[in-house]
C-alpha cells in the first residue's frame, strides 16, 4: 500500500552502499532503550524499515488480552495511508488485515511476491471491505500488482506478533532473502516490546497500589464527599489511562443521577447534569461494567450526546457503584480513541468504583446523622490530625506542595489533598490566606 516504487533495498534489491546498515544499527541502539514502551519501539521499527524499503510497514502486537492487538503502521513516502491503517484498526470496525492473523496463528512466515489488486482485495474480510467504502483510503497512484511479507514476532519462544510489509507495484520482487533479512529484527523487536511491556506492568501496579493507598487516605481523613470523589477522580485518570471520568449520585429521593464530581473534560464550563432516572441502567451494572465505541448512531442516544461530540470522546465505559447491596450511583469512563481494557485495568477499575461507593454511601450516612442532630457552634482553632499540623507548619513557612511531599514522604495528590481539606476546613481561600491566619491566631 504505497504510491511510489520500491527503492534498492535489502534481499530483493541492491541497496544504497551502508544505508541500510547504518539504519538498523540506529535501530539497535534505539529498541535497546530501557525508556522506550511497546508503542514507541513499534514506531521506530516500523518507521526505521521504511526508509529502507518503500511500502506501508505494519506491526502488530497482541495484547495481554489476547483478544487486543496493538497496530502500528509507518509508510514514509505516504503516511496517510499508514495513519489510516491505525485508524481503520483503533475505529473498532474493522479487524485488520487476514495476513497478519494468519502468520500469528501459525507462527510461520507468509511471502505473497506479487499478488494481483483484484486477488489481494479478494483476502479482505467483509468488515474491511465495509471500512473501505465509508471511509476512502488517501489518495494513490494507479497500481496492479500487491507484494506481500509478514513474518512473526516471537519473544521467550512465543509469538508475540507480526511485522509486515505490503507494497503496490513493486519494482522487485520479494524473494525468501528477504524473509531472513526481517526475521532476526522481527524476533529482536517483539523481545524488546515484551519486556517494555513487563517493565511498564510492573510500573502501573506499583502507581495503582499508591493510589489505592491515596484513596483510601482521603477517604479516612475527609468528610467532604466532593473533595474525595475529586482525588479519586485524579487517580482515575492516572491509573486507567483515561482523558475523562465523572461520578453521578443516585438521589434517592427520585432515582434521578446528579453529576457529583468530574475530571479531564476540556470544556471549563461541564453542566452539572441530572439524567433521569433509567438513563443508564445502573441497576445492571452490578456485574460488570459496560463498554461503548461512540459512534455517530450511539451518541444518539445519550441525553448528553452534546457534550460528547464536543469533548471527542469515542469510548465510553460506566462501571456501577454498589453500598450495602444497593446502587448508589456509577462510575463513568470517557476516552477519545478506542479503549482496550485488560483484566489487571478491570481490577483496579472494580476497586476503585468499590471504594467510590463506599465514599457516596459513608456521605449519605454522615448527612443523615448531622440532620439528625443539633449543630453547635465551632469555636477555637480548627481541628486538625498530626499531618496536617506538620503539613499546615511547612506551608506557613512556604514549602512547595513537592517539597512538602519529599519531606512527609507522601506523594504530591496526598499532599495536595490535605491542603486542599486544611483550606476548607479553616475557610481560608489559598495558601497566602490560610498561612495569615494560622500565623494571626497563633494555631501552631
Amino acid at each position: 500500500m504505497t504510491d511510489a516504487p520500491s527503492p534498492e533495498a535489502p534481499g530483493g534489491e541492491k541497496a544504497v552502499p551502508g544505508e541500510p546498515n547504518h539504519v538498523l544499527a540506529d535501530l539497535n541502539d534505539r529498541i535497546a532503550d530501557g525508556r522506550l514502551g511497546p508503542e514507541a519501539i513499534l514506531n521506530a521499527v516500523t518507521s526505521a524499515l521504511s526508509r529502507i524499503r518503500q511500502g506501508t510497514w505494519v506491526a502488530y502486537l497482541i495484547g495481554k488480552d489476547p483478544r487486543t492487538v496493538k497496530v502500528v503502521a509507518a509508510n514514509e513516502k505516504n503516511p496517510q495511508m499508514a495513519r489510516y491503517l491505525e485508524d481503520m484498526h483503533r475505529s473498532g470496525e474493522a479487524s485488520g488485515l487476514a495476513f497478519a492473523d494468519r502468520v500469528i496463528e501459525t507462527g510461520e512466515a507468509l511471502l505473497l511476491p506479487r499478488l494481483t489488486r483484484e486477488d489481494f482485495l479478494n483476502t479482505l474480510r467483509s468488515e474491511v471491505h465495509s471500512y473501505l467504502a465509508k471511509r476512502t483510503p488517501p489518495a494513490m497512484v494507479p497500481w496492479v500488482d500487491v507484494a506481500v511479507m509478514v513474518v512473526p514476532m516471537r519473544a521467550r519462544g512465543a509469538t508475540v506478533g507480526s511485522l509486515a510489509l505490503y507494497e503496490a507495484r513493486p519494482s522487485a520482487p520479494l524473494t525468501q532473502q528477504d524473509l531472513e533479512w526481517l526475521q532476526p529484527i522481527a524476533d529482536r523487536t517483539g523481545l524488546a516490546a515484551d519486556n517494555a511491556q513487563l517493565y511498564a506492568d510492573a510500573n502501573s501496579r506499583l502507581a495503582r497500589l499508591a493510589a489505592v493507598r491515596s484513596v483510601s487516605l482521603a477517604m479516612a481523613g475527609s468528610g467532604d464527599l466532593r473533595l474525595t470523589l475529586q482525588v479519586i477522580l485524579d487517580h482515575v485518570l492516572a491509573g486507567l489511562g483515561v482523558d475523562a471520568a465523572d461520578v453521578m449520585v443516585i438521589d434517592q429521593s427520585d432515582g434521578s443521577l446528579v453529576s457529583s464530581a468530574h475530571a479531564g473534560f476540556r470544556s471549563t464550563s461541564v453542566p452539572e447534569y441530572r439524567l433521569d432516572a433509567g438513563a443508564i441502567p445502573h441497576g445492571r451494572l452490578q456485574d460488570r461494567p459496560r463498554f461503548e465505541i461512540l459512534t455517530g448512531g450511539a451518541l444518539s442516544h445519550f441525553q448528553r450526546r452534546t457534550l460528547f461530540a464536543r469533548e471527542g470522546f469515542r469510548a465510553y465505559c460506566v462501571a456501577g457503584l454498589n453500598a450495602r447491596g444497593r446502587p448508589v450511583g456509577v462510575l463513568e469512563l470517557f476516552h477519545r480513541s478506542a479503549l482496550e481494557p485488560d483484566d489487571e485495568w478491570l481490577g483496579f477499575l472494580d476497586a476503585i468504583a468499590g471504594f467510590t461507593a463506599v465514599a457516596v454511601d459513608n456521605a449519605a450516612m454522615s448527612e443523615a446523622l448531622r440532620q439528625a442532630t443539633p449543630a453547635t457552634p465551632f469555636a477555637g482553632a480548627p481541628k486538625l490530625s498530626n499531618l496536617e499540623r506538620q503539613i499546615l507548619g511547612l506551608v506557613v513557612e512556604g514549602t512547595t506542595n513537592g517539597a512538602i511531599a519529599g519531606a512527609l514522604h507522601l506523594s504530591q495528590s496526598t499532599v495536595k489533598f490535605h491542603v486542599r481539606q486544611i483550606l476548607q476546613k479553616v475557610g481560608a481561600g489559598n495558601r497566602t490566606e490560610l498561612a495569615r491566619l494560622a500565623t494571626r491566631e497563633g494555631w501552631m
